[in-house]
């Protein structure tokens, strides 16, 4: 097993052969990156993308890079969680032009576009993420921040079979500690020490035209996080269900119901597992819905960000309070 810090001294696992059909030995789940997601075949259909989410007690940004064969697509979206304020930008790019996305979690990516600047710089042991839009919301928009990839820190890395000949990769990697700051129009924000965390989805794969799936995270002091799902992993037997103490990531063996008290926007949702090691409830402050569009494509996104709270079981069995974590629930229809 290999720090996430380097690259793992064993020849990495390909996704799939040349014809683009997915390998046996790259189904299942890793605590670090082990797979190699080159993807063949399947031109149209091949879906690639980055999602960063930062956390911190008085602000969230989320990012997106993503590669969809036929379109590119690059958005920022910030949430000031004092004062309620919220903007958000996108840009479809035809063919993916400016962007690049690697096959692996931890290389540099990039999405451009004269109004959407996004940047992702790899070095050993930390990333540099900048980003910068002339006009978010009517002001410009400056990034600059610093995540670290701390040796101890482990991931969910999951591949899955899909309907129909499809199949998907992921890197879940949370609670990366984040320093910096962001500038939005006249307004200074910078992370608190201890208490700012940066998220990575890192998605490959080959999905069927109509698709939906659901996801829930967060991240607190003390190495805690939970990340949930369901819908793209219905009936191929895996989970991404998982939970983090000290850095170090265990896979929920029981089944987790996600559902939400009532049809208000805000209302609260609740997260329990049926082996009782997780009992959270899930707060919305804002949501944010974004939908990009070409002809007859589009993915529909709804996406919550609030506070958990709750207990979770640990290791061995003792209770550890949830209380306030920074977090966000999403729900996605895509016809893509």
């Amino acid at each position: 097993m290999t720090s996430l810090t380097s690259h793992a001294p064993f020849p990495l696992q390909p996704l799939c052969d040349g014809k683009g059909r997915l390998l046996d030995e790259a189904i299942g789940w890793s605590n670090r990156p082990q797979v190699e997601c080159t993807l063949h075949g399947h031109a149209g259909r091949r879906k690639r993308w980055n999602h960063w989410c930062i956390t911190t007690p008085q602000w969230m940004l989320a990012l997106t890079l993503a590669d969809l064969d036929y379109l590119g697509y690059g958005a920022a979206y910030f949430l000031d969680l004092e004062t309620g304020q919220s903007v958000a930008h996108s840009q479809l790019r035809p063919f993916a032009l400016g962007c690049q996305l690697p096959d692996l979690p931890q290389e540099s990516h990039s999405f451009s576009h004269s109004r959407l600047q996004l940047r992702i710089d790899e070095h050993p042991g930390r990333l540099r993420l900048t980003a910068t839009a002339p006009d978010i919301g009517g002001q410009p928009l400056q990034v600059a921040l610093d995540i670290q990839r701390p040796a101890h820190l482990q991931s969910v890395n999951l591949v899955a079979p899909l309907h129909n000949g499809g199949f998907h990769a992921t890197s879940r990697q949370l609670g990366l500690p984040t320093a910096g700051s962001l500038q939005l129009g006249g307004k200074h924000y910078s992370c608190v020490p201890g208490q700012s965390f940066a998220a990575l989805d890192f998605g490959r794969g080959v999905w069927p035209l109509n698709t939906y799936w659901q996801r829930a995270a967060f991240a607190a002091a003390g190495g805690i996080a939970g990340n949930f799902g369901s819908g793209w992993l219905d009936h191929s037997g895996l989970s991404e269900n998982s939970l983090w103490f000290g850095g170090e990531v265990q896979l929920l063996d029981s089944p987790l119901h996600i559902e939400r008290s009532s049809q208000a926007p805000q209302a609260p949702w609740r997260l329990n597992s049926e082996d009782d090691r997780v009992s959270l409830r899930f707060k919305p402050r804002q949501l944010h819905k974004a939908c990009p569009k070409l002809g007859p494509f589009h993915a529909n996104t709804v996406q919550r960000f609030g506070h958990y709270d709750g207990v979770l079981r640990g290791p061995k069995g003792e209770r550890v309070p949830v209380d306030g974590a920074l977090g966000w629930l999403g729900e996605t229809h895509a016809r893509w």
